[in-house]
């Protein structure tokens, strides 16, 4: 089975601080991979070296098997295939919903910046395009309908799945999801977890951090949990959930205690 996105003996330290203790993890292409843990587990600086934010002080990150990750800016490891949202929605608040989107499109212009100023006929076939796919994406999402309404003014769920759209806007192969279900009511977590396998069927590969454990078991493919930066285990859900050292982790004693 292809590896998307391979750690390969991560560290991250912060001064003194070791936020990342030598991990190994994988995911596999077309797979749903949770990485769950305790907060300050280590969840999100792992999102943070994958996409450039952190240059890991040890260890590699090879994504597709041959492209190291490590050193590479952000703009670069988008354009490889890489996209990700955010714990707190990070949005153009004063540009339309289907602007939003166009604008993540532009990652992939061939035409430049002179094409686009003067109007050229490459650049007009690209932004025409551009559109399509980003009402598309939006429809995919289920938010069509405020396709012209500002980024701001949405509410709140539906300002999450215009962020996921706009991630897939960019084209890419893996797409990291950081707690998707933030502030989410039951019924939401049903629907976002069913738009969640909607978008690995639709030939994305899918690295997600989530608290909600219902939505983790129902939607994963493969768990890893991380605890004070280090792996403690990588399994299938079911393995995952009943794994003395998970429980210890999450509850704070032994799984064994009276």
């Amino acid at each position: 089975m292809k590896k998307v996105l391979e750690l390969k003996g991560v560290t991250m330290q912060f001064g003194g601080v070791t936020a990342l203790n030598d991990v190994n993890l994988h995911v596999n292409e077309g797979e749903i991979l949770a990485l769950i843990g305790p907060n300050g587990a280590g969840k999100t600086t792992v999102f943070n070296v994958v996409t450039g934010v952190y240059k890991v002080t040890k260890g590699d990150i090879v994504f597709n098997g041959d492209v190291s990750l490590v050193g590479k800016k952000r703009w670069q490891i988008t354009e490889a295939g890489i996209a990700r949202t955010f714990q707190n929605v990070r949005l153009f608040g004063e540009m339309t919903a289907l602007e939003n989107v166009i604008t993540a499109g532009d990652v992939r212009s061939k035409s430049g910046f002179v094409g686009s100023l003067f109007g050229l006929p490459r650049s007009r076939r690209e932004e025409k395009a551009n559109k399509e796919k980003a009402m598309e994406l939006l429809k995919f999402m289920g938010i069509d309908h405020v396709a012209h309404k500002l980024g701001r003014n949405l509410p709140y769920g539906d300002q999450r799945r215009l962020e996921i759209a706009r991630a897939l806007g960019t084209q890419p192969q893996l797409l990291l999801l950081d707690e998707p279900a933030a502030g989410f009511n039951p019924s939401e977590k049903v629907a976002l977890a069913e738009t969640i396998k909607k978008i690995r069927d639709a030939g994305y590969t899918i690295l997600l951090i989530e608290h909600d454990m219902s939505l983790i078991m129902g939607i994963s493919d493969r768990v890893v949990v991380l605890d004070f930066g280090s792996k403690i285990a990588d399994d299938s859900p079911q393995v995952v959930q009943n794994d003395p050292r998970v429980i210890e982790a999450y509850l704070g004693v032994p799984a064994d205690a009276s």
